[in-house]
């Protein structure tokens, strides 16, 4: 999860593309988590929330590891 977490983050805050970089981010992180077994259990609120924090966050440790803990309580692992 913190590894996600981390893409999320740096795809976010680098601003690779002129639009778009906040939607960009957050489908590919559930794409990683899909392509790793995970299921995702995000509402559309959830989603913007999330999104929100990681803009407003400080690009630390600490705050991947939040963001981690919200992915973890929101993903479930496939057999």
């Amino acid at each position: 999860m913190v590894k996600s977490s981390l893409y999320h983050a740096k795809n976010h805050k680098k601003h690779i593309f002129a639009d778009g970089n906040k939607r960009t981010s957050f489908l590919t992180t559930l794409l990683f988590l899909k392509k790793n077994s995970y299921n995702t259990s995000l509402t559309v609120d959830e989603g913007e929330a999330l999104i929100m924090q990681i803009t407003l966050a400080n690009d630390t440790e600490d705050e991947m590891v939040k963001v981690s803990e919200i992915l973890q309580q929101h993903c479930t692992k496939d057999n």
